[in-house]
């Protein structure tokens, strides 16, 4: 049993040394209009890397766990909120005329109950005074249930920074639901579940469609992930979808 934890603890007390030294890396993923949406501009999710010795890039499922055993996730998720504003202030600071792309950051369960991330990105956001729309927060559904309140302190706090709120992994079941009716997000992002019922015939398409014009009815945007073929790409446009994302649409590309 002690060799199960030891290896753990030493990988928790690095990755807490990594956020100190900055030793992860950010990369970025393409959200792709598949519509014309006014206002619209560059799209990407913020993706984590930690670099590891010898330059090896490691993905976040080999390390997330570890985070969130850890308690460590509040911090990490600071991390990328500084080091994304950072990015945004250094590329406008050599070119002004840069179009600031819309930029999606996602926010762990344990961030939603941390009182004062609302705090500490708000007060990095107006530093920076990008302009608005510059920064969403996606948020998972699972991870929302049971923090609803806390959630939607967090929103009321962020909102008026100009940030926006995507719903992710929406399946469009009874809980999924409540929380866009709660929530009311910009964007809700489709789950990898009812992406893959397109490839299943009429009734997977008519899932799709409910929930895609559902949503519409309600003001949001929609957005597909995982999306991996250009046959898909061609249903979901087809649908009526906003976006897609995925390995099929372009893979993640380090952000610098």
């Amino acid at each position: 049993m002690d060799q199960a934890v030891h290896p753990n603890q030493a990988l928790a007390e690095r990755l807490a040394s990594a956020l100190r030294q900055d030793e992860f890396v950010l990369y970025g993923q393409l959200i792709a209009p598949l519509v014309t949406v006014q206002g619209a501009g560059p799209f990407r999710e913020i993706l984590i890397r930690f670099q590891e010795e010898e330059n090896k890039l490691l993905p976040p499922g080999s390390f997330f766990s570890i985070l969130e055993d850890s308690g460590l996730m509040p911090y990490l998720d600071r991390w990328v909120v500084n080091r994304v504003v950072r990015w945004i202030r250094g590329r406008l600071a050599v070119k002004p005329d840069w179009p600031v792309p819309h930029n999606s950051i996602n926010l762990s369960a344990d961030t939603l109950t941390d009182r004062k991330f609302a705090e500490y990105a708000g007060r990095h956001l107006r530093a920076a005074a990008l302009p608005p729309g510059s920064i969403s927060f996606e948020i998972i559904c699972d991870g929302a249930l049971g923090r609803i309140e806390a959630l939607l302190a967090l929103a009321e706090q962020l909102r008026p920074e100009g940030c926006r709120f995507i719903l992710a992994r929406f399946d469009g079941g009874d809980a999924a639901q409540e929380l866009r009716r709660r929530l009311r997000p910009e964007f809700v992002k489709l789950s990898p579940g009812l992406v893959r019922l397109l490839a299943q015939g009429s009734a997977g398409v008519e899932r799709v469609d409910a929930i895609n014009r559902d949503c519409h009815a309600r003001g949001i945007k929609t957005i597909a992930e995982h999306v991996e073929s250009e046959r898909t790409i061609e249903q979901l446009r087809e649908l009526g979808v906003d976006f897609a994302q995925g390995f099929g649409v372009e893979a993640p590309q380090p952000l610098a």
